[in-house]
Order: structure tokens, then C-alpha cells, then sequence
């Protein structure tokens, strides 16, 4: 992972990353990601979103399809820490940590 863009600057590194967890993460979150909201460190193959508040539509959405008896009303994540381990990618598994997570869950009608 030492070659990925070794002349970008960290923010320019940020931003990028942003743009892409907006990509697939965005429909499912309530509030625009901020840079803030986003710590990486590329190298050491970790990254880390904080306080997201899910939309509780997109959410939803999903759990209908999947014929679940809960509709999502509300939910927030205290942070979510992914870890790659890019000496060991394909051998090792990543990692998925998350904290505070807060959902609140209605019967579907």
C-alpha cells in the first residue's frame, strides 16, 4: 500500500475516500459525510467514521426486502473502524468494529 498515491496530500487522501464512502454509504445516511467524520491512516490499513445518524428510509428499505417482521425508526452509529490488512490481503481477514450503535425498532405493519 505504499505506492497508493505516495504525492497526495493527506486532505486530498481524505476527500477522495469521502467521495467514495459517499458513493456506497450515502443513501444510508441521514446527513452528508464530513471530513471530520473520517479518520484514516492508509498505511496502517485502518479507517474510522464517527457519529452517523442512518436514514431510517434507506434502512428500512432493505429489512422490507429481506422480509423482516422490524421497521427501523431511528438509528445512529458511534463510530465504525475498518481494518485491511494489506501484507496479508486475500489470506487474512478485515476488520469490522462497530460502537454505540443505537437502533430503534418497530413492528412492520
Amino acid at each position: 500500500m505504499r505506492r497508493w498515491a505516495p504525492s497526495w496530500s493527506e486532505a486530498l487522501k481524505a476527500r477522495a475516500a469521502r467521495y467514495a464512502l459517499e458513493r456506497s454509504l450515502g443513501p444510508f445516511l441521514e446527513e452528508r459525510l464530513r471530513l471530520e467524520q473520517l479518520s484514516l491512516d492508509l498505511r496502517g490499513g485502518t479507517g474510522t467514521l464517527r457519529n452517523l445518524r442512518l436514514s431510517a428510509t434507506a434502512v428500512d428499505e432493505v429489512l422490507a426486502e429481506a422480509g423482516a417482521p422490524l421497521e427501523l425508526r431511528e438509528g445512529c452509529v458511534g463510530s465504525v473502524t475498518v481494518t485491511v490488512p494489506w501484507a496479508a490481503l486475500g489470506t487474512e481477514p478485515c476488520g469490522l468494529r462497530l460502537t454505540r450503535l443505537r437502533l430503534a425498532l418497530g413492528p412492520r405493519e
